[in-house]
């Protein structure tokens, strides 16, 4: 089916010459739902309380939530936004990530820090800066600060902060399925109000605690998760190669609600157990914190750049050094190891300000195109922000059907293609979930 976005998401990438980056520091692609299932697993939980004097502690906890996110738009001068993730086996850390923003809603200004370690135990960092008027950020060792200014034309996309998710489309449905989910855990975890009028909440569940949907649907998409991650995977994943019998052996979950009845701390673990392709039996276990701190103290600040290698960017990210070529290997496990079967390559052939033109050929080895799909290709005029927050280039893919494709840089000699990308609706869109595709391809240099 593919992941549905909406016009408000996508406003939320500062600029499309920090997409590839922004997707590396949120995890990749293919580990999000397992991270997401594991957040909203500990959400899950720790919203379903008993029956309090002020309604149910479901309903109060969700009203607190939506107040948190609405001083985060708009109620708080300025705070500090912190999330972190890992994701383990026994003592084993096979994912980590790192997130701390900072917001100052009175000057329009925003502060990231990322840092993150993913499947193959490689560390990333990086570093934004954003206002109305321009970005700046630096990423890994990378010595440079990057400057993309805007040109201000004062519509809504100038706006900088936090953005209500409760606001965006789909919120409400998504609300409704949260609430067929709780259903009757509700009485599973406790709430402890404070004199002070804060209150702390907290909740567990065990594997015999565990409705049979939920665990079907955990099963899934982890099964699913870890599928796509090895079979993208250009090296050996640290990812345990869990199989079957996939199910939620333990959540926990607490959150904190200050006085002024919006959360200032929350936090959960899951628990997921199955068998490997040997039949060994594994745990894993994916933690995520989440803390809003220094309300009212966070300074938000551009770096001085006065004796900084500094390089400016049009709007788009491009310029003449990213022309050349650039290669993405199709990767598939079988019988135990790690199997190339094709390679898909872009070759950017000019860079104009901001448009790009260039080629995209996706070749498959004969032999496996019955089951891997057909070669193809196709040239490309693309011009990203041409057309306001949803722009993209159009292709005709390997079946003849006309797609949507957006590409952007990354890191030094990195770009970042997304294909199959299918416009919904006015100010949405579905993106397609190619399991052999990470997106990420290298530019290829001469020996």
């Amino acid at each position: 089916m593919g992941v549905v976005y909406n016009e408000y998401q996508r406003r939320r990438l500062p600029n499309p010459a920090l997409h590839k980056e922004l997707n590396t520091m949120k995890l990749s692609k293919k580990t999000i739902p397992i991270a997401a299932f594991a957040l909203g697993a500990c959400v899950f939980v720790s919203t379903a309380f008993a029956d309090m004097t002020l309604g149910t502690g479901y309903d109060r906890m969700k009203h607190a939530i939506k107040e948190t996110a609405a001083q985060m738009e708009s109620g708080l001068d300025n705070y500090t936004l912190e999330m972190h993730i890992e994701l383990k086996e026994n003592d084993r850390v096979l994912l980590q990530s790192s997130n701390v923003n900072k917001y100052d809603l009175a000057i329009g200004a925003t502060e990231t820090t990322e840092t993150s370690q993913d499947f193959g135990g490689e560390p990333r960092t990086m570093y934004s800066y954003k206002d109305r008027e321009r970005s700046i950020w630096k990423h890994g060792d990378d010595e440079t600060y990057y400057v993309s200014e805007y040109e201000r034309n004062g519509n809504s996309q100038d706006r900088v902060g936090f953005e209500n998710p409760f606001n965006q489309y789909g919120a409400a449905e998504f609300e409704r399925i949260v609430d067929a989910f709780v259903g009757s855990l509700k009485d599973q975890v406790q709430a402890e109000p404070s004199a002070d009028g804060s209150v702390a909440y907290s909740g567990s569940l065990t594997e015999a605690q565990v409705p049979a949907v939920v665990n079907a649907v955990a099963s899934f998409a982890v099964l699913q998760s870890i599928k796509e991650e090895r079979d993208g995977a250009s090296a050996p994943s640290a990812l345990p190669d869990l199989a079957s019998d996939v199910y939620v052996k333990r959540v926990t979950g607490t959150a904190v609600e200050n006085e002024a009845g919006w959360l200032e701390r929350a936090q959960g673990e899951i628990v997921m157990t199955g068998k490997d392709s040997a039949g060994n039996v594994r745990d894993v276990t994916a933690s995520v914190v989440v803390a809003i701190t220094n309300v009212g103290a966070t300074t938000v600040a551009a770096p001085d750049l006065s004796d900084a290698s500094v390089e400016k960017v049009s709007r788009s990210g491009f310029d003449d050094k990213y022309v050349g070529t650039y290669r993405n290997d199709i990767v598939v496990e079988k019988e135990g190891t790690f199997l190339k079967i094709g390679e898909r390559t872009i070759e950017i052939t000019s860079v104009d300000g901001d448009q790009v033109k260039g080629a995209f050929a996706h070749r498959v080895k004969p032999e496996y195109e019955a089951e891997y799909g057909a070669s193809y290709d196709f040239t490309f005029e693309y011009e990203p922000g041409a057309a306001g927050a949803m722009s993209f280039f159009t292709y005709v893919d390997a079946e003849g059907a006309r797609k949507y494709g957006e590409l952007s840089p990354g890191g030094p000699g990195r770009l970042y293609l997304q294909l199959d990308v299918e416009i919904t609706g006015e100010g949405s869109f579905r993106i397609g979930d190619d399991p052999y595709a990470h997106g990420e391809y290298n530019l290829v240099f001469e020996e």
